[in-house]
């Protein structure tokens, strides 16, 4: 049996929706008016999205709900189940989810909807998809850095079905580790709401020296995505769903790229490799691929991370946006007007842009005649104003600046009239039957469903009889339905008399039926019982609950040998979080032993991110780690990890703590319950909650980040390599490189070639010192303070000031400069 492949168009409305089915996409992903990851989308209300399942399902099409936000506690109890019900019972086939504690409620509530592990919850391997299971995960949208061999490990160690990424824009960031426009300005990626950070102007200062050009200055801007080229590797490796990017985009977007994926998922299917492979060579291909970079791409396209790691190949860091395709370059100029020699055909009112040599805009008009390639346009123009960083300037045209086309008309007309101003139809068969003495009779069928629909009883005629020919064409006009007769069969009686208005009466009741009773096959039965909601309660008494004696434990991540030595030095302290990264076993060992006699536990901080290579060297590193008695556990960054650590205890007979670090996300009760369930039961508490927040969630199991350089992005991609070339630096120095944004603001960056990522962290410090009264009315099992660039006199100030405040409740707080509350007071949106 040939394989299907799922084309899963985006649609950020419901005219993108109709417009990608039309064009051939399977299931399309579209948000409601909450808790989609795209709040900026024309998403549509509560009524049209109801209609567009039932108009989904009568297309033989799925309709998928982004539901892939973190959700707070007074939303979960209050909101997400009467948001959920009304699209459960009309039919919804699936949702999208990134909060676990959004897939326990859900599965809890509405135990047959299937749910869609979002590529928010960063899952890189089928071992952390494995803990979703529970819950009602069937599907796992992977990260969109994975290579084709890390996708086929996937397969082949899960029965899932694998969603992945094929086409569009990418985030600089791994989706769902990204804090930047949160914390820039409330707007939490997280929440539906990115300002994208990263398409904005940077500067790379490394060792003091500015490493980045002025014509290279977008510098966390990733070029779109397109895998046609490579739709075998993607199918071969297990990929079973072909998502693309673009809620935001336009419908003739969702049509085009949708049209192009079918096209050639299916060439392939029906053809196979060599001559999928052979067609890449023809015109009609190459004319495809046009379209494509018409459509939307950003200095190009990129083929992703399938063959990649990372690279400045990848990057568009000359320009964020649409970049449009090239359709010519200046070659002179004539009495005010500028003449252009033409690579492309130009449209009548295709936009176009002439650029500089630094890609900007120096002047944009609308084309008036269609003019084909190789022939000369000529354009009145002059130079224009260019506003850049708030000064006006005067750009001249110059010979050989390009000339891109940033709208092409005609292709989006094309689009419009193929797939949005008509329909594709739905084949069914039909069998009228007029017999004398009988009721009129209509059955159609579709699929697996018949329907009859009767009308009054057919008489003899008595002048001009109907016949069958006219009989048949008066129902065989099936208008603006999404109908066709594939086959219509009669049959009828010599000299009968049927009325006209019977034939319109008894087609338009069948098809009413025939509507009702596709979209009932879809429909589900109100779940018994009421909404349960988790109202779980607090932490069970251990030995890390603590009482008014001492206000509560305080523990420290490090990642220098000069701030662990420092943090030994406080009795204070309660335990230390090594850094798996930055130290190796030995000295992890050492450690675990110095902090044995200070009478501290030992915690070790696991990577941000766990991939197959990570993966398995962590397996083994595991186990030596977890047979040092001194080592008390472990700070859980992934699913995969947490995975690994339990089967590592397992199968060694031991136990020891696992706790999940601040970006697990527990936003909510039901997210602590899954964990619960799953054997943790510690938890950090995230860093976008305002205090209101974090009283709502409970902190009685959580510690509380109160102070550190918090991470904003992990990156498989590496700002030294696009600068300057990897250097393999094995780690950054204290406060050294940065980026700077257009306002000045720094943001410190680390790199880990160990496992081959950067991380971004912002440049203010987290500092709650000033909220100490309120935090201890939080009541956190524990604070966390995590040290990253300072060095030990840096370190020994910070925590003198946090212990004597903390631990001995003196208010003489120290001034720190370059600090930050982040959301504690604020929130987000």
């Amino acid at each position: 049996m040939k394989r299907q492949i799922e084309i899963l168009a985006p649609a950020g409305s419901y005219e993108s929706m109709k417009a990608a089915m039309n064009a051939g996409c399977d299931a399309v992903y579209i948000g409601g008016s909450k808790f989609g990851a795209r709040a900026y989308a024309d998403n549509p209300d509560e009524d049209t999205l109801l209609k567009a399942i039932d108009e989904a399902h009568l297309r033989k099409k799925k309709i998928y709900l982004t539901v892939n936000t973190l959700i707070k506690e007074k939303e979960m109890q209050n909101s997400l189940y009467d948001f959920l019900e009304k699209y459960y019972l009309a039919g919804l086939d699936a949702v999208i989810v990134q909060d676990v504690g959004v897939m326990h409620f859900i599965h809890r509530n509405f135990p047959d909807l299937p749910i869609h592990a979002s590529t928010q919850t960063t899952l890189t391997m089928a071992e952390g998809a494995e803990l979703l299971k529970s819950v009602g995960v069937t599907r796992l949208v992977t990260a969109r850095e994975l290579s084709f061999k890390e996708i086929k490990n996937i397969r082949e160690h899960t029965d899932l079905e694998i969603e992945t990424f094929v086409h569009g824009a990418l985030c600089y960031c791994y989706s769902g580790q990204c804090l930047m426009s949160s914390l820039i300005g409330q707007r939490s990626g997280n929440r539906g709401r990115c300002a994208q950070p990263c398409r904005m102007a940077y500067r790379f200062y490394s060792d003091g020296r500015l490493v980045s050009t002025e014509k290279e200055q977008y510098l966390l801007s990733l070029k779109d995505i397109n895998t046609v080229a490579l739709i075998p590797d993607l199918i071969e490796a297990g990929v079973d769903s072909f998502k693309i990017e673009g809620r935001m985009k336009r419908p003739e977007y969702a049509a085009g790229v949708s049209y192009v994926y079918r096209k050639y998922v299916d060439l392939y299917l029906n053809e196979g490799r060599e001559r999928f492979y052979d067609f890449l060579e023809s015109r009609e291909y190459e004319k495809d691929m046009l379209d494509l970079l018409d459509l939307y791409n950003r200095g190009g396209f990129s083929k992703g991370y399938g063959n990649n790691h990372n690279g400045k190949a990848m990057m568009s860091m000359a320009r964020p946006n649409h970049s449009g395709v090239l359709v010519g370059r200046v070659k002179g100029f004539e009495k005010g007007y500028v003449k252009i020699s033409l690579s492309e055909d130009v449209n009548a009112q295709d936009v176009l842009e002439i650029r500089n040599s630094e890609s900007e805009p120096v002047f944009e008009f609308t084309v008036k005649d269609s003019l084909s390639a190789k022939n000369t346009l000529t354009v009145k123009a002059g130079p224009m104003a260019h506003k850049d960083q708030g000064i006006k300037k005067k750009l001249a045209l110059e010979n050989g600046y390009p000339v891109y086309r940033t709208k092409n008309n005609m292709l989006l007309n094309s689009i419009r009239e193929r797939f949005i101003d008509k329909d594709a139809r739905q084949g069914i068969s039909g069998l009228l039957t007029a017999k004398k003495g009988e009721r009129l009779k209509l059955v159609l069928k579709f699929d697996n469903l018949s329907v009859t629909a009767y009308h009054n009883i057919v008489e003899e005629a008595k002048s001009q009889p109907m016949t069958a020919e006219r009989l048949k064409a008066s129902v065989d006009k099936l208008g603006n339905t999404l109908f066709y007769f594939e086959k219509l069969t009669v049959d009828a009686d010599d000299n009968i008399f049927v009325p006209v208005a019977w034939l319109n009466e008894i087609r338009r009741q069948a098809i009413d039926l025939l509507i009702q009773a596709i979209t009932d096959a879809y429909r589900r039965k109100k779940t018994v019982g009421d909404l349960q909601v988790c109202m779980e309660g607090g932490h069970e008494p251990n030995d890390e609950s603590y009482g008014r004696e001492q206000s509560l434990y305080i523990n420290v991540g490090v990642q220098k040998k000069e701030q662990f030595n420092t943090a030994l030095s406080y009795g204070e302290i309660n335990a230390i979080y090594a850094d798996y990264e930055t130290f190796s076993l030995e000295e992890i060992a050492l450690m675990a032993e110095s902090a044995s006699k200070a009478g501290k536990k030992i915690y070790v901080l696991l990577p941000h991110i766990c991939r197959m290579t990570v993966y398995e060297k962590l397996k083994k590193n595991l186990v030596y780690l977890a047979g040092n008695e001194k080592v008390e556990g472990f700070i859980a960054k992934n699913f995969e990890e947490v995975y690994l650590i339990q089967n590592v205890l397992k199968d060694l007979g031991l136990q020891k703590k696992i706790k999940l670090n601040h970006n697990m996300y527990i936003f909510n009760k039901e997210a602590k319950q899954f964990w619960k369930e799953n054997g943790i039961c510690d938890f950090t508490a995230p860093l976008e909650l305002n205090e209101k927040e974090l009283k709502d969630l409970g902190l009685s199991d959580c510690e509380l980040m109160v102070y550190g350089y918090l991470p904003v992005m992990v990156s498989a991609q590496c700002l030294y390599e696009n600068a300057e070339g990897c250097k393999k630096c094995g780690g950054t120095k204290a406060n050294a490189d940065y980026l700077s944004d257009r306002l000045g603001m720094k943001f410190f960056v680390m790199s880990h070639c160990g496992s081959c990522y950067n991380i971004i962290y912002n440049g203010q410090r987290l500092s709650l010192l000033g909220q100490a009264e309120r935090i201890l009315d939080l009541k956190p099992y524990g604070i966390r303070l995590d040290f990253t660039f300072e060095n030990a006199k840096e370190t020994d100030k910070v925590l003198a000031a946090y212990i004597d405040v903390f631990s001995y409740g003196k208010m003489n707080i120290p001034n720190f400069d370059n600090i930050t509350t982040g959301h504690f007071k604020r929130g987000v949106e």
